[in-house]
């Protein structure tokens, strides 16, 4: 099993289409890479503490493979937003990628046996599908203290699918990645 964090808005919407992918095993909304001991929602909406709203993904890469991870990771926010996602606006919503160290030689090396690492050949892939005039804007970087989010924010989507923000926005984006990925679903 691997471990990644994802931001890539909401975490309502990141963990609701995690949670559907085939061989991810769990996934918890939380927050990332503020400087702020255990954050709250409260503090972190402020956009003061620095923290991002991520997903934990525990996943088996025998099923699920991290490059695949990573492109239904992009298919699902806007990569060329610096300071927001098309689902959020604020810096906690940034796009963002926080890799652990077991995943060292698939971020900044080569350890993969190719001529670039799988998350920088993932962000390649998605800057040449853009126009020339945009740029992947994700932030990639070393996993730091994860703080799990309030419960009330677990299963967000399942347990509030009549939300106005589910119906509006969480429901529509799952089957617009589930139609893209269908094998991974």
């Amino acid at each position: 099993m691997k471990v990644i964090y994802l931001g890539a808005g909401t975490f309502w919407l990141t963990e609701a289409i995690f949670a559907r992918v085939k061989g991810v095993k769990e996934v918890i909304p939380g927050y990332m890479g503020g400087d702020t001991p255990n954050p709250s929602s409260e503090s972190v909406a402020t956009g003061t503490t620095g923290h991002v709203e991520v997903v934990k993904i525990l996943y088996d890469e025998t099923i699920i493979p991290t490059g695949q991870l990573l492109r239904i990771f992009y298919a699902m926010h806007d990569p060329t937003a610096l300071k927001h996602s098309s689902h959020g606006i604020g810096s906690q919503y940034r796009p963002v990628i926080f890799y652990t160290d077991e995943l060292d030689d698939e971020a900044i090396s080569n350890g993969n046996g190719s001529d670039m690492s799988i998350i920088p050949r993932i962000v390649q892939e998605v800057q040449e599908r853009l126009p020339e005039d945009l740029v992947v804007t994700t932030h990639i970087m070393t996993a730091k203290e994860f703080y799990a989010a309030e419960e009330y924010h677990y299963g967000y989507f399942q347990r509030n699918p009549e939300a106005a923000y589910s119906i509006e926005i969480i429901a529509p984006k799952v089957q617009e990645v589930q139609a893209r990925f269908p094998d991974n679903f």
